[in-house]
C-alpha cells in the first residue's frame, strides 16, 4: 500500500468514527427526547383521567339538580293549578257578593 492510499484510508477512517461518534450523539439525544415526550404524555394521561373524574363528578351531580328541578317543576305546576283553581272560586264568590249588594241597595 502506499503512502497516499495510507492517508486516504486513515483519512476515510476517521470520517468513518466522527461520523459514527455523530450518529451515537444524535441517538442518544433522540432517545433522551423520546424519554421527555413519554414523561409528558404520562403527565397527560394522568391530567385526562383527573378531568374524566371531575367531569363524571360534575355529571353525577348535573343528574340529581336535573332530576330535583323535574320535581320543582311538578310542584309548581300544582301550586299554579291550585291557585287557578281557588281564584276562580274567588271570582264566582265576589260575583255573588256584588249581586247581594247589588240587591241590598
Amino acid at each position: 500500500m502506499t503512502e497516499n492510499q495510507e492517508k486516504e484510508l486513515f483519512n476515510t477512517l476517521a470520517a468513518l468514527v466522527t461520523g459514527v461518534n455523530v450518529i451515537q450523539s444524535e441517538v442518544k439525544d433522540i432517545k433522551e427526547t423520546q424519554n421527555e415526550h413519554s414523561q409528558i404524555l404520562e403527565n397527560h394521561s394522568q391530567i385526562l383521567e383527573k378531568h374524566s373524574q371531575i367531569l363524571n363528578g360534575h355529571s353525577q351531580i348535573l343528574e340529581k339538580h336535573s332530576q330535583i328541578l323535574d320535581r320543582l317543576d311538578a310542584k309548581t305546576d300544582s301550586i299554579a293549578e291550585t291557585v287557578i283553581a281557588n281564584d276562580k272560586r274567588l271570582t264566582a264568590v265576589e260575583k255573588e257578593v256584588l249581586n247581594l249588594r247589588g240587591g241590598i241597595h
